[in-house]
């Protein structure tokens, strides 16, 4: 697959960078970033073990020269190094690369609308923006078990122009929803939510995966106008210099007409009230723009 290089107009200050790279190819990528910053760690989900490799030997020596002479045609790598180190990669890619592992906000985004699951980890740094994402499908096993199913592509997004709101909400399924007419929160009891209250307490990246199995009596209770459940998103943020506390921490679902958003989840029960798209992107706006100059934000 080629990369991309997509020019934004007259509004941004500089063009937008996309790769779409295949697992081998992020792995040594991966590994000559963290060359760099031995102590560092990649986000959740984008390491080996993650793609069914062996975490410490991933790949062949066939597979490693292959994937070096790929970034190279991408222009994200000058040669192949007798190790995985970031002398082999061009100074631009490392510049926008090692935002992901030392930048001073990040967003972790876990969604899923439909059959797809999306992971992605979007980083910002003096007015510049880095984003990675993967995305899997769930898909239904012989046994008759729900399985996800894993896209050989990590995507890739370099800009120096900023973007970290609209890169956030390009991750939330696109599902529009009708503007609500009662936004109070119900309180529904739900022995489940025991583990929703755990997932949220931990800042796992499943949280709105999770919530799938919420049961339709809750959204009928709370005057949702549909009950099922066409996708979901939770959306996390710390600053870099903030011991990892989370800054922010969201949890939506999707229905065909409604947008629910997850207020509590204790032991006994969850808080849910509706809201809208534009309210969950006003939300997210405010809790960015608290972490960050707010021109850049936009």
């Amino acid at each position: 697959m080629s990369a991309q290089t997509v020019q934004q107009g007259r509004q941004s200050r500089s063009r937008v960078a996309q790769f779409r790279l295949d697992v081998a190819e992020w792995t040594v990528l991966r590994r000559a970033l963290l060359s760099r910053v031995p102590r560092a760690v990649t986000p959740v989900g984008f390491a080996p073990e993650a793609f069914g490799l062996d975490p410490d030997d991933p790949l062949t020596p066939v597979e490693r020269a292959r994937a070096w002479a790929s970034l190279q045609l991408r222009g994200l790598a000058t040669h192949t190094p007798e190790r995985d180190d970031v002398t082999g990669l061009t100074p631009s890619c490392v510049l926008g690369m090692l935002m992901l592992l030392e930048s001073d906000v990040r967003v972790d985004v876990s969604s899923w609308s439909g059959d797809v699951v999306v992971n992605e980890a979007v980083a910002w740094s003096a007015g510049r923006t880095a984003a990675l994402a993967r995305r899997r499908r769930m898909v239904r096993s012989p046994g008759g078990e729900t399985v996800l199913e894993q896209e050989p592509v990590v995507e890739i997004s370099l800009s120096a122009a900023g973007g970290l709101l609209a890169q956030v909400m390009r991750a939330l399924p696109h599902h529009v929803g009708g503007r609500p007419a009662d936004r109070s929160p119900v309180r529904v009891g739900w022995p489940e939510s025991a583990a929703i209250a755990q997932a949220l307490r931990l800042g796992r990246e499943d949280v709105a995966l999770h919530l799938s199995g919420l049961p339709a009596s809750a959204l009928s209770v709370l005057g949702a106008v549909s009950t099922d459940l066409t996708g979901g998103a939770c959306v996390s943020a710390a600053r870099r210099h903030d011991d990892g506390a989370l800054a922010f921490h969201g949890v939506w679902l999707w229905t065909e007409a409604d947008v629910v958003e997850l207020v509590d989840a204790t032991t006994h029960g969850v808080t849910l009230r509706r809201t809208d798209l534009m309210r969950v992107r006003n939300g997210l706006l405010t809790a960015l723009t608290g972490l960050l100059n707010a021109e850049e934000v936009l």
